[in-house]
């Protein structure tokens, strides 16, 4: 085991004492070495330093805080319950139980939002001083709060032009400031790069623990498994009770779905994917099924494509979504 992670949730509102037990369980299983990364999701409202403490103690060593804004306004906006200077004393008591390696999720393109807004933004979140900051562009879901409010307020969201000075500019400054971008949302001080997400991004297996968790094995022929357990926590409790599977489906993948598994996770890094990897996974190499279609992203200039790498290039992340639908 690399690497365990608590998420997909809220888990700091679980008892710390659970956190433990379900630490020792584990470590039943699987030893658990001082080099395996455990993360921790967190809100800000919902740690305190003593949870912290405990979390630390228990063994969790990368806590990533759901900090979205910076600014009281935009929290109120995106229906956070949390305000800024709870961010950071949710920040600095986890410094002072112990963390040191924590991450900042953060948010931008919401309504109203300004490059001149977010730049300050970013200022305030690289002065707390995390090793790891995640910098997403705003997706309004279906049936959320924010997509409601956007129906009965006068708000608009940024046009495209602005939403792409945003995510270039976060760029800018990160980069200037001496972080590295491995992913197109990701930026890490050296040495910070979250190892459990890199797994999962290059096509590595993890067991997915919980209602509506995901997972993914490979078997021993190389024929890949996918599984997504049951939800709402009622029936996924249920199921375990009653003797039954807690899975909802289980897949075996065909290689032309792990091929374009691979592409879809894999080129989202910086680094791109190892060219063998592909063909394992695959059955083929890039060029044997899209040759046309990759020959072409590479003389765009879309595409970087070498023995061993498969990677796009800074140009070409900017239309990530374009190129995928070219190589899949």
């Amino acid at each position: 085991m690399t690497s365990l992670f608590f998420g997909g949730g809220t888990p700091s509102i679980l008892p710390p004492e659970m956190i433990e037990q379900i630490l020792l369980h584990v470590r039943k299983l699987w030893p658990l070495g001082d080099a395996v990364e455990i993360t921790l999701e967190a809100n800000p409202e919902s740690t305190t330093y003593a949870k912290l403490k405990s979390w630390r103690s228990a063994g969790i060593n990368r806590l990533s805080l759901g900090v979205q804004a910076l600014e009281d306004h935009r929290l109120a906006l995106l229906g956070r319950p949390h305000d800024s200077q709870q961010t950071r004393r949710a920040f600095a008591a986890a410094r002072e139980a112990g963390f040191a390696n924590i991450n900042l999720d953060l948010i931008h393109g919401s309504p109203g939002h300004t490059p001149e807004m977010w730049e300050e933004e970013l200022g305030l979140a690289m002065a707390l001083g995390p090793e790891h900051l995640s910098c997403y562009a705003l997706t309004v879901e279906p049936g959320t709060p924010l997509e409601r409010q956007l129906h009965t307020h006068p708000w608009t969201l940024p046009d495209e032009e602005t939403t792409a000075t945003l995510h270039f500019l976060t760029q800018r400054l990160l980069e200037d400031q001496g972080w590295k971008r491995y992913e197109i949302s990701n930026y890490a001080r050296s040495g910070y790069a979250c190892r459990h997400n890199l797994d999962i991004w290059l096509s590595g297996d993890y067991l997915g623990v919980g209602p509506a968790a995901h997972g993914r094995i490979t078997l021993e022929d190389g024929s890949v498994i996918r599984n997504h357990n049951h939800w709402p926590l009622e029936t996924y409790i249920y199921s375990l009770k009653s003797g039954q599977s807690p899975c909802r489906w289980v897949e075996l993948s065909s290689l032309e779905e792990a091929g374009a598994d691979c592409l879809l996770m894999g080129l989202r890094l910086m680094s791109g994917i190892p060219r063998h990897l592909y063909r394992e996974l695959a059955g083929r190499d890039l060029l044997d099924g899209k040759a046309k279609e990759a020959e072409f992203l590479v003389k765009e200039g879309f595409l970087q494509l070498d023995a061993q790498t498969i990677r796009l290039s800074p140009k070409g992340l900017d239309f990530l979504d374009s190129c995928l639908a070219s190589l899949i």
